[in-house]
Protein backbone atom coordinates (compact mmCIF):
# COMPACT_ATOMS: atom_id res chain seq x y z
CA UNK A 1 0.00 0.00 0.00
CA UNK A 2 1.14 3.57 -0.94
CA UNK A 3 2.55 5.65 2.04
CA UNK A 4 0.87 9.10 1.77
CA UNK A 5 3.62 10.91 3.56
CA UNK A 6 5.94 9.55 0.71
CA UNK A 7 4.30 9.88 -2.75
CA UNK A 8 6.08 8.16 -5.90
CA UNK A 9 8.28 11.19 -8.03
CA UNK A 10 6.16 12.52 -11.44
CA UNK A 11 7.14 10.16 -14.83
CA UNK A 12 9.87 12.14 -16.32
CA UNK A 13 8.76 14.29 -19.54
CA UNK A 14 11.38 12.87 -22.80
CA UNK A 15 13.15 15.98 -23.98
CA UNK A 16 11.73 17.79 -26.74
CA UNK A 17 13.85 16.57 -30.13
CA UNK A 18 16.33 20.09 -31.41
CA UNK A 19 15.72 18.73 -34.90
CA UNK A 20 13.11 17.31 -35.94
CA UNK A 21 13.63 13.78 -37.92
CA UNK A 22 13.56 14.89 -41.48
CA UNK A 23 16.44 17.26 -40.98
CA UNK A 24 18.45 14.50 -39.32
CA UNK A 25 18.17 12.27 -42.21
CA UNK A 26 19.82 15.13 -44.59
CA UNK A 27 23.50 15.02 -42.31
CA UNK A 28 24.43 11.55 -43.86
CA UNK A 29 26.95 11.23 -45.97
CA UNK A 30 28.69 14.18 -45.28
CA UNK A 31 31.95 12.13 -44.00
CA UNK A 32 32.07 11.24 -47.45
CA UNK A 33 31.62 14.07 -49.42
CA UNK A 34 34.99 15.60 -46.97
CA UNK A 35 36.49 12.48 -47.44
CA UNK A 36 36.59 12.55 -51.11
CA UNK A 37 38.05 16.13 -51.07
CA UNK A 38 40.89 15.03 -48.73
CA UNK A 39 42.01 11.87 -49.39
CA UNK A 40 43.88 12.95 -53.48
CA UNK A 41 45.28 15.42 -51.91
CA UNK A 42 46.35 13.12 -48.84
CA UNK A 43 47.11 10.40 -51.40
CA UNK A 44 49.53 12.66 -52.88
CA UNK A 45 51.33 13.41 -50.41
CA UNK A 46 51.88 10.27 -48.66
CA UNK A 47 52.90 8.89 -52.38
CA UNK A 48 55.37 12.67 -52.70
CA UNK A 49 56.81 11.52 -49.26
CA UNK A 50 57.78 7.60 -50.15
CA UNK A 51 59.27 8.72 -53.35
CA UNK A 52 61.46 11.24 -51.34
CA UNK A 53 62.50 8.33 -49.09
CA UNK A 54 63.59 6.36 -52.11
CA UNK A 55 65.09 9.21 -53.74
CA UNK A 56 67.59 9.90 -50.89
CA UNK A 57 68.29 5.95 -50.64
CA UNK A 58 68.84 5.44 -54.26
CA UNK A 59 71.38 8.97 -53.41
CA UNK A 60 73.52 7.33 -50.86
CA UNK A 61 74.33 3.94 -53.14
CA UNK A 62 74.83 6.46 -55.95
CA UNK A 63 77.48 8.11 -53.34
CA UNK A 64 79.00 5.16 -52.29
CA UNK A 65 79.30 3.91 -55.89
CA UNK A 66 80.75 6.86 -56.78
CA UNK A 67 83.25 6.44 -54.15
CA UNK A 68 84.49 3.25 -55.46
CA UNK A 69 84.51 4.79 -58.99
CA UNK A 70 86.65 7.41 -57.80
CA UNK A 71 88.93 4.51 -55.76
CA UNK A 72 89.22 2.74 -59.37
CA UNK A 73 90.52 5.79 -61.32
CA UNK A 74 92.93 6.62 -58.31
CA UNK A 75 95.42 3.20 -59.27
CA UNK A 76 94.08 2.92 -62.69
CA UNK A 77 95.28 5.96 -64.51
CA UNK A 78 92.05 7.78 -64.16
CA UNK A 79 90.93 5.22 -66.78
CA UNK A 80 87.17 5.66 -67.80
CA UNK A 81 86.24 2.11 -68.17
CA UNK A 82 87.69 1.10 -64.91
CA UNK A 83 85.91 3.58 -63.21
CA UNK A 84 82.93 2.50 -65.05
CA UNK A 85 82.85 -0.95 -64.04
CA UNK A 86 83.77 0.15 -60.41
CA UNK A 87 80.61 2.12 -60.30
CA UNK A 88 78.68 -0.82 -61.80
CA UNK A 89 79.82 -3.47 -59.67
CA UNK A 90 79.05 -1.46 -56.45
CA UNK A 91 75.86 -0.59 -57.83
CA UNK A 92 74.67 -4.52 -57.83
CA UNK A 93 72.62 -4.28 -54.76
CA UNK A 94 70.17 -1.92 -55.98
CA UNK A 95 69.79 -3.88 -59.30
CA UNK A 96 68.52 -6.87 -57.06
CA UNK A 97 71.41 -8.61 -55.37
CA UNK A 98 71.87 -11.90 -54.68
CA UNK A 99 72.45 -14.72 -52.20
CA UNK A 100 74.86 -16.50 -54.44
CA UNK A 101 77.02 -16.34 -57.08
CA UNK A 102 74.50 -16.70 -59.86
CA UNK A 103 71.90 -13.96 -58.57
CA UNK A 104 74.78 -11.97 -58.01
CA UNK A 105 75.56 -12.32 -61.67
CA UNK A 106 72.60 -11.41 -63.28
CA UNK A 107 72.07 -8.89 -61.23
CA UNK A 108 75.37 -7.37 -62.27
CA UNK A 109 74.46 -7.73 -65.74
CA UNK A 110 71.28 -6.09 -65.29
CA UNK A 111 72.99 -3.13 -64.09
CA UNK A 112 75.77 -2.76 -66.47
CA UNK A 113 73.05 -3.12 -69.27
CA UNK A 114 71.04 -0.35 -67.27
CA UNK A 115 74.05 2.13 -67.27
CA UNK A 116 75.16 2.22 -70.46
CA UNK A 117 72.57 4.91 -71.28
CA UNK A 118 71.76 6.20 -67.59
CA UNK A 119 75.53 7.05 -66.63
CA UNK A 120 77.95 9.81 -67.15
CA UNK A 121 81.45 10.12 -65.70
CA UNK A 122 82.67 13.53 -65.95
CA UNK A 123 86.36 13.68 -65.09
CA UNK A 124 86.49 17.91 -63.41
CA UNK A 125 90.20 17.27 -62.46
CA UNK A 126 92.90 17.00 -63.74
CA UNK A 127 91.34 18.98 -67.11
CA UNK A 128 92.92 19.30 -70.00
CA UNK A 129 94.77 22.57 -69.33
CA UNK A 130 96.57 20.81 -66.77
CA UNK A 131 98.24 17.98 -69.26
CA UNK A 132 99.25 21.19 -70.92
CA UNK A 133 101.08 22.79 -68.24
CA UNK A 134 102.50 19.31 -66.65
CA UNK A 135 102.50 16.66 -69.45
CA UNK A 136 105.83 14.53 -68.83
CA UNK A 137 107.24 12.57 -71.89
CA UNK A 138 109.33 10.58 -69.94
CA UNK A 139 106.19 9.21 -67.99
CA UNK A 140 104.57 8.41 -71.37
CA UNK A 141 107.24 6.29 -71.80
CA UNK A 142 107.56 4.15 -68.98
CA UNK A 143 103.53 3.32 -69.78
CA UNK A 144 104.10 3.05 -73.47
CA UNK A 145 100.67 5.41 -74.41
CA UNK A 146 100.47 8.44 -76.90
CA UNK A 147 98.35 9.92 -74.39
CA UNK A 148 99.47 12.86 -72.16
CA UNK A 149 100.57 11.88 -68.78
CA UNK A 150 100.79 13.83 -65.83
CA UNK A 151 103.16 12.14 -63.38
CA UNK A 152 101.49 11.40 -59.70
CA UNK A 153 105.52 10.79 -58.01
CA UNK A 154 105.55 13.55 -54.59
CA UNK A 155 103.71 16.06 -56.49
CA UNK A 156 103.78 18.14 -52.74
CA UNK A 157 107.98 18.10 -53.21
CA UNK A 158 108.26 18.68 -56.67
CA UNK A 159 106.85 21.63 -59.00
CA UNK A 160 107.60 20.25 -61.63
CA UNK A 161 107.56 17.11 -63.77
CA UNK A 162 111.61 15.67 -63.25
CA UNK A 163 111.74 16.17 -67.01
CA UNK A 164 110.07 19.59 -67.59
CA UNK A 165 111.93 21.48 -64.86
CA UNK A 166 110.83 24.73 -66.77
CA UNK A 167 107.36 24.11 -66.75
CA UNK A 168 104.96 27.40 -65.46
CA UNK A 169 103.70 25.87 -62.10
CA UNK A 170 102.50 29.25 -60.66
CA UNK A 171 98.74 28.71 -60.87
CA UNK A 172 98.30 32.51 -61.21
CA UNK A 173 99.86 32.74 -64.78
CA UNK A 174 99.42 28.98 -66.21
CA UNK A 175 96.67 27.61 -68.13
CA UNK A 176 95.31 25.10 -65.80
CA UNK A 177 95.23 27.76 -63.01
CA UNK A 178 97.02 24.38 -60.73
CA UNK A 179 100.16 22.88 -58.89
CA UNK A 180 101.40 19.63 -59.58
CA UNK A 181 99.33 18.83 -56.79
CA UNK A 182 96.30 19.97 -57.74
CA UNK A 183 96.48 18.03 -61.08
CA UNK A 184 97.25 15.33 -58.82
CA UNK A 185 93.68 15.58 -57.07
CA UNK A 186 91.03 13.15 -59.29
CA UNK A 187 87.62 15.06 -59.20
CA UNK A 188 84.69 13.24 -60.57
CA UNK A 189 81.11 14.23 -61.19
CA UNK A 190 78.79 11.72 -62.07
CA UNK A 191 75.37 11.47 -63.28
CA UNK A 192 73.10 8.78 -63.21
CA UNK A 193 69.10 8.50 -63.51
CA UNK A 194 66.71 6.60 -61.02
CA UNK A 195 65.21 4.39 -63.12
CA UNK A 196 60.95 4.29 -63.43
CA UNK A 197 61.15 0.75 -62.59
CA UNK A 198 62.26 1.76 -59.00
CA UNK A 199 59.64 4.91 -58.93
CA UNK A 200 56.35 4.88 -56.59
CA UNK A 201 53.48 5.02 -59.04
CA UNK A 202 51.92 8.98 -60.11
CA UNK A 203 55.01 10.26 -57.74
CA UNK A 204 57.53 9.35 -60.06
CA UNK A 205 55.98 10.68 -63.09
CA UNK A 206 54.99 14.30 -60.97
CA UNK A 207 59.07 14.79 -60.25
CA UNK A 208 59.77 14.31 -63.77
CA UNK A 209 57.23 16.87 -64.88
CA UNK A 210 58.16 19.16 -62.37
CA UNK A 211 61.47 19.10 -63.81
CA UNK A 212 60.71 19.35 -67.26
CA UNK A 213 58.36 22.18 -66.46
CA UNK A 214 61.13 24.54 -63.63
CA UNK A 215 63.85 24.19 -66.12
CA UNK A 216 62.63 23.83 -69.65
CA UNK A 217 66.04 25.37 -70.93
CA UNK A 218 68.69 22.70 -69.74
CA UNK A 219 71.47 22.72 -71.99
CA UNK A 220 72.52 19.27 -70.83
CA UNK A 221 71.26 17.09 -73.07
CA UNK A 222 72.60 13.99 -71.44
CA UNK A 223 70.48 15.59 -67.97
CA UNK A 224 67.42 16.43 -69.82
CA UNK A 225 67.39 12.67 -72.17
CA UNK A 226 67.15 11.15 -68.85
CA UNK A 227 64.11 13.61 -68.21
CA UNK A 228 62.84 12.71 -71.24
CA UNK A 229 63.12 8.56 -70.22
CA UNK A 230 61.18 9.17 -67.27
CA UNK A 231 64.31 9.50 -64.95
CA UNK A 232 65.20 11.56 -62.13
CA UNK A 233 68.82 12.77 -62.47
CA UNK A 234 71.13 12.99 -59.36
CA UNK A 235 74.66 14.11 -59.45
CA UNK A 236 77.17 13.11 -57.27
CA UNK A 237 81.03 14.69 -57.00
CA UNK A 238 84.11 12.93 -55.14
CA UNK A 239 87.52 14.13 -54.83
CA UNK A 240 90.54 11.68 -54.47
CA UNK A 241 94.50 11.56 -54.69
CA UNK A 242 95.86 9.86 -57.50
CA UNK A 243 98.29 7.41 -56.64
CA UNK A 244 98.97 6.61 -60.34
CA UNK A 245 99.89 9.06 -63.14
CA UNK A 246 96.69 10.06 -64.92
CA UNK A 247 96.71 9.33 -68.54
CA UNK A 248 94.58 11.70 -70.67
CA UNK A 249 91.16 10.36 -71.77
CA UNK A 250 87.95 11.64 -73.60
CA UNK A 251 85.97 11.68 -69.90
CA UNK A 252 88.56 14.45 -69.12
CA UNK A 253 86.68 18.20 -69.34
CA UNK A 254 88.36 21.45 -70.31
CA UNK A 255 88.56 23.99 -67.50
CA UNK A 256 85.80 26.31 -68.30
CA UNK A 257 83.58 23.45 -67.74
CA UNK A 258 84.92 22.43 -64.54
CA UNK A 259 84.15 24.31 -61.49
CA UNK A 260 87.94 25.40 -61.01
CA UNK A 261 88.56 29.03 -60.95
CA UNK A 262 92.48 30.42 -60.52
CA UNK A 263 93.69 30.83 -57.00
CA UNK A 264 95.26 34.45 -55.84
CA UNK A 265 98.76 35.02 -56.35
CA UNK A 266 99.59 35.37 -52.94
CA UNK A 267 97.66 31.83 -51.66
CA UNK A 268 98.62 29.42 -49.22
CA UNK A 269 101.84 27.16 -50.35
CA UNK A 270 101.96 23.90 -49.37
CA UNK A 271 103.89 22.67 -46.64
CA UNK A 272 107.73 22.05 -47.19
CA UNK A 273 109.05 18.27 -47.25
CA UNK A 274 109.81 16.54 -44.27
CA UNK A 275 113.46 15.97 -43.38
CA UNK A 276 113.56 12.47 -44.06
CA UNK A 277 112.80 13.02 -47.54
CA UNK A 278 115.54 12.40 -50.40
CA UNK A 279 114.70 15.47 -51.93
CA UNK A 280 115.10 17.42 -49.00
CA UNK A 281 118.62 18.83 -48.34
CA UNK A 282 120.17 20.95 -45.76
CA UNK A 283 121.24 24.15 -47.41
CA UNK A 284 124.72 26.21 -46.76
CA UNK A 285 125.14 28.52 -43.46
CA UNK A 286 124.67 31.90 -45.07
CA UNK A 287 125.79 35.65 -43.19
CA UNK A 288 121.99 35.57 -42.02
CA UNK A 289 122.26 32.46 -40.16
CA UNK A 290 125.26 32.71 -38.84
CA UNK A 291 126.29 33.99 -35.13
CA UNK A 292 126.02 37.27 -34.52
CA UNK A 293 129.69 38.55 -33.07
CA UNK A 294 130.08 38.79 -29.43
CA UNK A 295 130.30 42.46 -28.31
CA UNK A 296 134.34 43.03 -27.64
CA UNK A 297 133.16 45.83 -24.63
CA UNK A 298 130.29 45.83 -21.91
CA UNK A 299 127.56 47.57 -21.01
CA UNK A 300 129.60 50.29 -19.30
CA UNK A 301 132.59 50.34 -21.27
CA UNK A 302 134.75 48.16 -20.22
CA UNK A 303 136.77 45.39 -22.26
CA UNK A 304 134.53 42.50 -21.69
CA UNK A 305 137.71 40.47 -21.96
CA UNK A 306 139.73 41.44 -19.61
CA UNK A 307 139.67 38.90 -16.92
CA UNK A 308 141.27 41.32 -14.39
CA UNK A 309 140.56 45.42 -13.18
CA UNK A 310 143.30 47.67 -12.42
CA UNK A 311 143.89 45.66 -8.98
CA UNK A 312 144.04 42.32 -10.40
CA UNK A 313 140.65 41.47 -9.01
CA UNK A 314 137.38 40.33 -11.34
CA UNK A 315 136.33 43.01 -13.70
CA UNK A 316 132.85 44.28 -12.95
CA UNK A 317 131.99 43.08 -16.74
CA UNK A 318 133.01 39.87 -15.90
CA UNK A 319 130.88 37.11 -14.64
CA UNK A 320 131.41 33.03 -13.82
CA UNK A 321 127.80 32.38 -15.85
CA UNK A 322 128.95 34.49 -19.11
CA UNK A 323 131.30 31.38 -20.41
CA UNK A 324 128.28 28.82 -19.56
CA UNK A 325 125.37 31.11 -21.74
CA UNK A 326 128.40 31.63 -24.57
CA UNK A 327 129.10 27.93 -24.78
CA UNK A 328 125.24 27.66 -25.10
CA UNK A 329 124.86 30.21 -27.58
CA UNK A 330 127.12 28.44 -29.66
CA UNK A 331 125.92 24.93 -29.53
CA UNK A 332 122.24 26.59 -30.64
CA UNK A 333 124.16 28.13 -33.95
CA UNK A 334 125.57 24.93 -34.41
CA UNK A 335 121.80 22.92 -34.16
CA UNK A 336 120.39 25.98 -36.26
CA UNK A 337 123.13 24.72 -38.96
CA UNK A 338 122.81 21.48 -39.02
CA UNK A 339 119.05 21.74 -39.34
CA UNK A 340 117.64 20.83 -42.88
CA UNK A 341 115.73 23.61 -45.14
CA UNK A 342 113.25 22.95 -47.75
Amino acid sequence: MMNPAHPLPPARRPLPRLLPRPWRHRQRGAGAAEFVIVAPALLALTLAMLQTGLAFHARSIVNYASFEAARAGSIANAGLASMRLAFARAMTPYYGGGRNLAELADAFAAAQIDLVAALRIEIVSPTRESFDDYHSLAAARRLQTTARVIPSAQPGVLGCPADRANCNADPASNRSGQTLADANLLKLRVTWGLPPAKQVPLAGRFFTWALRMLDPGDDDAFRRGLVEAGRIPMVSQVTLRMQSDAIENEAMRPRSAGSATPPAADSTPLPGCPPTAPLCTPEPATADTAPEAADPTGEDGTPAGDGSGSDGEPGPGTDSGDETEDAEDAEDAEDAEEEPEC
